[in-house]
């Protein structure tokens, strides 16, 4: 039963969408009409700016941080984490309030992961930001970092690993279509090196 609540508490926190909340509120806007349409941070920080863009996350990270200490305090056993977490994607990625139509769950997913193991957790997370670097994606590197954090807790524990499986396949699907691009050579380039070397001022 506890682990129902676990899914129930993470979707009901998921279900506020960040991008969407500072989009009616101060841009007096709806995010879903822009850019990829997609109410996420990426889609945020490169139509909006990276002010909220950077609201965004953080708001993401504040609600999947709320709903992960209410289960951990009510729902002491560690598996219940997974089971908040598989609520928090279904929440953030399937609104109910929004037609189904919501983000694609990295911020979300990231936050989940380093609260369930923050070690094996920060290690994925330090993998995608090189593939990230060295690709110029930001598609296929968060896929990555829940797939072999996924494998990672499969190994220790089968149960919180298939439920980290499940969110991963649920991340595909969100992504689907960049997947696609992706492969197809028409997927967006993001060059992160070279905005870190502009703002330290390196190159201008």
């Amino acid at each position: 039963m506890a682990r129902i609540w676990a899914t129930l508490i993470g979707y009901v926190f998921g279900n506020f969408l960040t991008a969407m909340i500072i989009g009616k509120i101060f841009l007096k806007i709806n995010p879903t009409e822009y850019g990829s349409h997609n109410p996420g941070t990426a889609n945020m920080g490169a139509v909006f700016g990276k002010k909220w863009g950077i609201l965004t996350c953080l708001g993401d990270l504040l609600k999947s941080l709320i709903a992960l200490f209410i289960v951990y305090f009510a729902f002491p056993a560690h598996i219940n984490i997974a089971y908040t977490g598989l609520g928090l994607i279904l929440g953030h990625c399937f609104p109910i309030w929004d037609h189904f139509r919501g983000g694609k769950g990295v911020a979300v997913a990231a936050q989940v992961a380093v609260f369930y193991n923050w070690k094996a957790g920060f290690a994925t997370l330090l993998v995608a930001l090189v593939l990230t670097a060295i690709m110029q994606n930001l598609t296929i590197p968060p896929l990555v970092f829940m797939l072999l954090f996924s494998i990672n807790t499969f190994l220790h524990n089968q149960e919180a690993g298939f439920v980290f499986i499940v969110i991963t396949l649920i991340m595909c699907f969100k992504f689907w279509h960049d997947i696609v691009d992706f492969f197809t050579g028409h997927g967006k380039k993001v060059d992160i090196l070279l905005s870190i070397k502009k703002k330290l001022g390196i190159i201008k």
